[in-house]
């Protein structure tokens, strides 16, 4: 395990980001069933199609190829062959569409390895959740790894998006096809069940989450499902198999109970875990505008070049490849 920073506070930047994200009011809304359910509505009564932002194009070719009616946007770096393809899946806690900073991100994965990054637009619930949701997903990293190759298809999430590519990792080792270079999970809710003693404290220092709106986000995306099944809590599901895992989680936010228990489970099954712990640090870091966020990018960046066997899969005299 990595502890960045464990003597320092967190940056003024941020604080900042922090304290703007909890003023519009995001914990106040998972206070209960209804604030959900009554965001769900608004959302619906707003909704518009998803296009990929016009600043990807600066540096970037954008394509489509939907898969199973979902928009599947592929974002490939102009300035020259990629050798690695990334899967990227938004967070936004299954109720919230992609939004700019996720583009963000996307763009700096795509310029930074280079990287061809597939970023799949799944159903939002009600409308979809995770039986139709994990298989798509699934089918989406099975397409990549056949155009790209095992050794080098990242598949990575962050928040519910990092509970949808750990249980689509499930789902295609399960297939018994080729696997995925490595997974990663930033700030990843991979415990729907909302059981682990931890988080009546961690509930008190996070600033953006409450255990009651996400039970109900939980119950919504399990469709009937049992919420131990690993496509909805993929904590669960067994471990052994699965490639090389790169974790990151702050110590306020409620899914740190989720990144320590993988990580103790993905230590005693002999799966190769790079976890990365930031002491107060809230969810969502690693994608932030800030010292902490840069960091943990790097780390990131890095790890994509990493092939499951160890070796850099882009280096500065070979890429000679694309996806």
């Amino acid at each position: 395990m990595t502890t960045e920073g464990a003597a320092a506070k967190p940056s003024w930047q941020t604080r900042a980001i922090t304290a703007l994200l909890a003023s519009r009011g995001q914990k106040r809304m998972l206070g209960s069933a209804e604030g959900v359910q009554a965001a769900v509505q608004k959302r619906d009564r707003r909704v518009k199609e998803v296009r990929a932002p016009a600043f990807l194009r600066k540096t970037a070719t954008v394509t489509r190829d939907d898969l199973d009616g979902w928009p599947v946007f592929r974002i490939t770096p102009t300035a020259g062959p990629t050798d690695v393809s990334v899967v990227f899946l938004h967070g936004g806690g299954f109720f919230a569409e992609i939004v700019r900073p996720h583009w963000s991100f996307v763009r700096e994965l795509s310029a930074a390895i280079p990287a061809q990054v597939v970023v799949p637009i799944y159903p939002l619930i009600p409308h979809g959740s995770a039986a139709n949701m994990v298989a798509t997903t699934a089918a989406i990293v099975t397409r990549t790894i056949e155009q790209c190759g095992s050794g080098k298809t990242v598949v990575m999430g962050n928040s519910a998006g990092g509970l949808l590519a750990l249980a689509a990792a499930h789902a295609v080792r399960d297939q018994g096809g080729p696997q995925p270079s490595r997974v990663v999970l930033i700030s990843a809710w991979i415990d729907a069940t909302l059981s682990d003693p931890a988080l009546a404290a961690l509930e008190q220092v996070d600033p953006l989450h409450q255990r009651p709106g996400m039970a109900e986000i939980a119950r919504l995306y399990a469709d009937g499902l049992d919420l131990r099944d690993p496509r909805i809590s993929p904590l669960f599901g067994a471990i052994e198999g699965l490639p090389p895992l790169t974790v990151f989680s702050g110590t306020h936010e409620m899914v740190l109970a989720d990144a320590r228990a993988l990580t103790s489970r993905a230590e005693a099954a002999g799966v190769p875990v790079d976890y990365h712990e930031g002491p107060g640090l809230p969810h969502n870091y690693a994608l932030m505008p800030s010292p902490e966020g840069r960091a943990a990018r790097k780390i990131i960046v890095d790890a994509c070049r990493t092939p499951r066997h160890g070796r850099p899969a882009v280096t500065a005299d070979r890429r000679n490849s694309s996806c």
